[in-house]
């Protein structure tokens, strides 16, 4: 598959009726399906071993609840070569009048450095107000983000061992975590 991306479309999952954002992540017999939304950030509870849990229980419910608590933002793009559009990148956000984050924050590893990182960045910030979201990152993903962190002069704030993973340390940036979220 050729990776020259034609077009992004960026969407917020909120606004996908509920029926549909299920099909998306769970198949018609109520498993986990395959190539589905969560099995493209599953090797996250690799950093985060509460990750399924958190993602199933708290980020699906409340964005059916449409309240605007939280949202996952998708990008998907036009791929030459290829039929249809990709899910390439991913952003998953809090948004409260106590926290302002951004959770979760992916890119395919085959359409990194061609300006979905950014584009993605410049949409959560839109709906999350603020262009100083709070962001966490481990140590084992630190560097892919290095080039943003930079760009966008996100302030690091804390370093917390064991926040998320026992031998893991996790870089806060833009504001203090007290409890998980």
């Amino acid at each position: 598959m050729s990776n020259s991306i034609k077009k992004n479309v960026y969407l917020r999952v909120s606004e996908i009726e509920p029926e549909l954002l299920r099909s998306y992540i769970i198949n018609e017999v109520g498993e986990k399906a395959k190539d589905k939304l969560y099995n493209y950030l599953r090797d996250l509870t690799e950093s985060y071993p509460q990750f399924e849990g958190w993602f199933f229980n708290v980020v699906i419910p409340d964005i059916e609840l449409k309240n605007g608590k939280r949202e996952i933002i998708i990008a998907l793009s036009e791929v030459e070569d290829f039929p249809g559009s990709v899910l390439t990148g991913i952003a998953i956000l809090k948004n409260t009048d106590e926290e302002k984050k951004i959770c979760t924050f992916r890119i395919h590893e085959n359409f990194r450095s061609q300006g979905i990182g950014t584009e993605l960045f410049e949409e959560c910030f839109k709906y999350l107000g603020t262009k100083k979201p709070i962001i966490t990152i481990s140590s084992d993903r630190k560097e892919m983000f290095e080039h943003h962190i930079k760009f966008y002069n996100f302030a690091e704030t804390q370093v917390l061992e064991d926040y998320y993973k026992k031998n893991s340390i996790e870089y806060v940036y833009n504001g203090h975590l007290e409890g998980k979220s």
